[in-house]
Parts: C-alpha cells; structure tokens; sequence
C-alpha cells in the first residue's frame, strides 16, 4: 500500500513540473526578446554598424612618387623611363594628378637584326624614339585591403584605375619626331610601407599616332617615308611615393 502511495505521489510531482515548466516558457520567451526581433545585415549596416576610425591612408593627403619604368610593345626601339607622378587625393576614392616621364631609348632585338642584315638600309632610314609623355589623370580606388607576411606584418594595399590624356613627343633623325596628343588608361597596386611611404606598381597604356620608323624612298630625291599610325603602347612603371601631411586621417 506505501508502495503503492509513493508511486502516486511521484507521478504527481512531475506533472506538477511538466505544468509549471510550460507556463514559464511563454516569460522566458518573452526575456529573451527584450531587446527586440533580429536585424539583418543590412538592416545593420542602415542604422550605422559599419566600420568606424579606419584609417584613411589617401583622402586629403598629396602623394609625390617618384618612377622608373620600361615600354613593352615597342617594335624598334625599347625605352627605359624615368620620371615622377604628383596626385592630390581628394578622398580616400578619388584623387587627380600630373604625371611626367622622359625616356632613354635603345635597340629592341627586332631593330638589331635589321641592323645586321640591312645596315645599309638602317643608315639611309632611321628608328623615332620616345623622349617625352606628360599627362593629366584621374585616379579611381574601387578596391582597399590587408595583407599579412609570415603571420606578422601587415600591410595596407589598394587597386585603383588610371585615365586622363596629354602629349607625347617622338624624337628622331630624317623628321620623323612629333608631338601627339596621347590618352591615357592603366591599372595599379599599391602597397603602403608605413602611415606615409608607399610603393606603387601600374601598367599603363599610352594611346597615340606616331611614326616608329622612317625608310628610304624609291625615288630620286633619296629621301625617306614615315607614315603616323594609332597604336597602344604599354609600359610598366613602379615607384616610391611619399604623402603629405605625413599622417593620416581617421573616419568618423
């Protein structure tokens, strides 16, 4: 008969816990929702949760690089440039400036073979250099990041967009040399040092009409023919810049 008892007492006290336990999900529910339903991602990023005093490495900054670079495409006459760029970045996107290069120009492996099996042909005609490209651009930063080396330096890097125009100047001996009127596009990665120092690689594409050679002409007057053509000239540059003010601003 106890035994009995004890059973029921038992099978009491937990349904007198099962019931209690379901009236409390209903509060416990309703603390845990205290602070409102979930946002989604662009909820949050909507009312502000984005990332705050990041650095801005460009905006409001100058930036004086100087460069050295080569051309890539040249048939004749490869040329070696120097020179330097100076931007102003308006925003940490969007920046504007002047780039200036001079060239030193030497023999591509196609001009030395014309050399030595028509050298008489070479010294009546004449190959046009590239002395000089100056432009005005506009520089566009789509995409910024960081990097990590060996698990402990890290570094800030950007890709930006180059495009603006200027001129162009050939030089050369039978009056090939001209000035042209030169667009210009290219693509750049830029991986800061520090807070102030940066190093930059582009490969530029310089667009103008511009004789690259002169050959003899088939007449009596023994002079020569050049004849101006559009083409796409590549280069690759890689420069050290340095920013001004030194340091950077911080977003809000």
């Amino acid at each position: 008969m106890r035994a009995k008892t004890r059973t029921i007492s038992r099978l009491l006290l937990a349904l007198a816990a099962l019931l209690l336990g379901h009236q409390g999900r209903p509060e416990s529910a309703e603390a845990a929702n205290i602070a409102g339903p979930k946002r989604s991602a662009l909820e949050r990023l909507e009312a502000g949760d984005a990332i705050r005093h990041r650095l801005l490495l460009r905006g409001g900054r100058f930036e004086l690089t100087p460069t050295l670079g080569f051309t890539m495409n040249d048939a004749f006459r490869r040329t070696a440039l120097f020179g330097a760029t100076l931007n102003y970045h308006i925003s940490d996107s969007v920046a504007f400036g002047i780039t200036a290069l001079g060239g030193v120009a030497y023999n591509s492996a196609l001009a030395d073979r014309i050399g030595e099996q028509r050298p008489e042909a070479v010294k009546q005609g004449a190959f046009s250099d590239l002395a000089l490209l100056a432009t005005a651009e506009f520089q566009y930063t789509p995409l910024i990041g960081k990097f990590a080396v060996f698990g402990r330096y890290v570094f800030n890097y950007d890709l930006h967009l180059i495009a603006g125009a200027g001129a162009g100047l050939r030089s050369g001996e039978k009056d090939i040399g001209n000035a042209t009127f030169t667009p210009v596009v290219g693509l750049g990665l830029r991986t800061f040092v520090n807070d102030s120092m940066a190093v930059t690689i582009q490969v530029r594409d310089y667009i103008y009409s511009a004789a690259l050679n002169a050959v003899p002409r088939n007449d009596e007057d023994g002079g020569v023919k050049s004849d101006d053509s559009w083409s796409n000239n590549f280069a690759v540059t890689m420069g050290f810049g340095f920013y001004f003010p030194q340091a950077p601003k911080l977003s809000d």
